[in-house]
């Protein structure tokens, strides 16, 4: 056995469980947004980040953290907590 699976077995019998984070469609978040009346311009303007940034979330790029939940506010503020609760619960794991 050499290092590289010595310390690969070890990882293993440390790990209980893996975590798989949710992802979001960010495109369909975008989308939503605008067709509830908030313009990506406003989006940049609420957040505060430049027009590019705007344009990779609406091509499906994932934001940061805080971004993100950010945005989840504004799909609530826009399109109602339920439809932003069904977009959580479609996300892929």
């Amino acid at each position: 056995m050499h290092m590289g699976q010595a310390l690969s077995i070890h990882i293993k019998e440390q790990q209980v469980e893996y975590v798989y984070p949710r992802v979001l469609d960010w495109s369909n978040i975008m989308a939503d947004i605008a067709d509830n009346g908030c313009s990506y311009s406003d989006v940049s303007k609420i957040l505060g980040v430049g027009w590019p940034t705007v344009q990779r979330w609406r091509t499906g790029s994932e934001p940061g953290h805080s971004k993100g939940t950010a945005l989840l506010l504004i799909h609530a503020r826009y399109c109602g907590q339920d439809l932003t609760k069904q977009r959580v619960s479609e996300a892929v794991q």
